[in-house]
């Protein structure tokens, strides 16, 4: 079996990589697989909406910016290491409101080859089997 990066590890690279605002979203590691991966976002002022008519849901830039962490997360424990990649097209699809609460990451790696990759990350709140958001992210490697 290759060689798979451990959870800790894995936080460790939005440590060493992500801006400081992303570190601040706080996403951890909840389960490695080879088939899905999947974190957490816990719930924070940081992530609401605080203003308007939907006020106290989970902002979707947050959403957004959570599906690129972790699918990149996903990729380098795949990968047992991060490969240097840049997005080359996220699509979000929001189907229902996000109340305030913590933020399921549910990814699956649909391909990871040797130039580009794709992920699929299905956004649950906590305790709810309905998926809420879908991304679908593309990655290119920039180096081998």
């Amino acid at each position: 079996m290759e060689k798979r990066l451990n959870g800790a590890e894995l936080e460790g690279l939005i440590e060493e990589i992500c801006a400081p605002w992303v570190q601040e979203l706080g996403i951890k590691v909840l389960e490695l697989g080879e088939s899905e991966t999947q974190f957490i976002m816990p719930a924070t002022e940081k992530v609401l909406r605080h203003r308007g008519p939907n006020g106290g849901l989970v902002s979707g830039q947050a959403l957004m910016a959570g599906s690129d962490t972790v699918s990149f997360l996903a990729l380098s424990y795949l990968n047992g290491r991060f490969r240097n990649c840049v997005t080359v097209d996220m699509s979000t699809n929001f189907m229902r409101p996000f109340p305030e609460g913590n933020v399921i990451y549910k990814v699956t790696v649909l391909s990871n080859g040797k130039r580009l990759a794709t992920t699929r990350v299905d956004i649950f709140a906590e305790g709810s089997e309905k998926v809420a958001t879908t991304s679908t992210g593309v990655f290119a490697y920039i180096e081998d």
